[in-house]
Order: C-alpha cells, then sequence, then structure tokens
C-alpha cells in the first residue's frame, strides 16, 4: 500500500509538474519535425519575447550557443549546416542525412526549454503497381522499395474510378470483381507527411489471357463477314455478266 500510495503521488507531482511548465512556455511534450534527405528543416520558436541568449542541444550534444554582444558559436558536426535566427531563436539545418535524427532543445532563459523531435525521411519514390487474378477477382498491389525508410509513416489511398476497389486488411492493396468495367486505370497514392507519390495501372493488362479469347472469337468473325461481303460482289458480278450476255447473244 505504501509503494503504491508513493508512485501515485510521484505520477501526480509529473504531471503538475508537466501543467506548470506548460503554463510558463515550456514545453514536456517534444513537437515532431520530419525532414527529407538531402534538404533543409527549420524548428520554429513562436515567442514574441526579447532573447538575450540562446542554447540548441542534439540529445544533450551542444549545436549551437549565441549570447548577446557575442558572436554565434556552431559545434561540429553542424559547422556551416545550421543558421540561427537570433531574433525568434528558430534553427534551420541544411543537408540533412539520417544522423541528423534525435531529439532537439532550445534553451533561453527568457522564455525556458522547448523540445522538437526530428525524423528525416528519403524523398518518396514513386510507387509500382503490379497485379494477379483468380477465376473472379483482380488483386493491386502498390509497393514502395523496401529500402525505403520510414514506412510507418506512409499512408495509402486508391482511386479506382468506375471500378469499385474492395479494400483489403493491407492498405497497399486492394481487390476488383472481374465482371466490373476493365477498361479503366486505378490510381494509387502514397503519401508521407512531407510529399506524395502517384502511379496508374490499366486493369485490362491484369486479363491478357480473358483479352485474347476476345481477340479470337472477333478475329474469326471479321473474316466471316469479309467472306461474305465478297461472296455476295462476286455473284452480282457474275449476275451482271450473265445479262449482258443475253442481250449481245445474236440468236
Amino acid at each position: 500500500m505504501t509503494a503504491g500510495r508513493v508512485w501515485g503521488w510521484a505520477a501526480g507531482v509529473l504531471g503538475v509538474v508537466c501543467l506548470v511548465l506548460q503554463f510558463d512556455s515550456i514545453s514536456c511534450d517534444p513537437q515532431r519535425m520530419f525532414g527529407i534527405a538531402n534538404k533543409s528543416v527549420t524548428f520554429y520558436v513562436a515567442r514574441s519575447v526579447h532573447i538575450t541568449e540562446i542554447m540548441w542541444t542534439k540529445s544533450k550534444d551542444k549545436v549551437i550557443e549565441w549570447e548577446a554582444g557575442s558572436p554565434v558559436h556552431v559545434f561540429p558536426p553542424f559547422v556551416d549546416r545550421v543558421h540561427l535566427d537570433t531574433t525568434s531563436g528558430s534553427l534551420t539545418i541544411f543537408n540533412l542525412t539520417s544522423s541528423d535524427e534525435a531529439e532537439y532543445r532550445i534553451e533561453s532563459p527568457s522564455f525556458g526549454d522547448i523540445l522538437f523531435t526530428l525524423n528525416v525521411i528519403d524523398p518518396l519514390p514513386s510507387p509500382t503497381l503490379n497485379c494477379t487474378s483468380t477465376a473472379e477477382d483482380i488483386t493491386v498491389r502498390c509497393r514502395i522499395p523496401e529500402s525505403y525508410n520510414h514506412t510507418e509513416f506512409l499512408n495509402y489511398s486508391w482511386n479506382c474510378f468506375s471500378a469499385p476497389c474492395e479494400n483489403s486488411s493491407d492498405p497497399s492493396e486492394v481487390l476488383i470483381k472481374k465482371k466490373n468495367d476493365l477498361s479503366q486505370e486505378i490510381q494509387c497514392i502514397v503519401s508521407n507527411p512531407l510529399s506524395k507519390q502517384t502511379s496508374s495501372l490499366a486493369l485490362a493488362t491484369c486479363v491478357p489471357n480473358s483479352q485474347s479469347r476476345h481477340n479470337f472469337v472477333i478475329i474469326p468473325a471479321v473474316v466471316l463477314v469479309a467472306g461474305v461481303a465478297f461472296f455476295l460482289l462476286f455473284r452480282k458480278g457474275c449476275l451482271k455478266r450473265g445479262r449482258n450476255t443475253e442481250r449481245t447473244d445474236p440468236s
């Protein structure tokens, strides 16, 4: 019972501390930020106070620090890769790499501490669509290369137009009935918090055997019609020549 009271008291104190810090402009929960590899990201600090001292850290290692009247001091490996706005306190990191992923903190006596969590994601490639079919259904799959990092941030959506899609347990796959209109295209849209890519697939390419059967039916029909037309024209020509012969017969 005593241990339970102690833990309950500690949790209550922690909650009060976070509440007080929040009202004192100090963030308990990090703000999630996303950046694209080889691009830049800015940690914006929305504070309308006069700043006289700033220090940014990455996982407790110094990134940059500044004090009024002194030059900005940048620490490795961020030399020539960061910019500090000494008016607002905002920090920009350039040429992002996966090693830049971490928790960042700005510390200033002007407004306290603010936390950020940075995720660096690869540029989003165009998805690849492929399909398989059974007697009644077509399964279309939308794939991003397995080497892509942070697949947990990917979202999938579909445009199926006139052919209704049936969602599966995997959001990167949909099911379409073969009885639907397969002359349309289907689109897969893949997105992450910073970008979006779209790819299309013609549903007719998912049933090539069925298309071949249609061709086998159409081609003989065309040949038959052409043969009948030729026969009728040939017969008409023969009859015409026969009448002309009768008119010129001297007997």
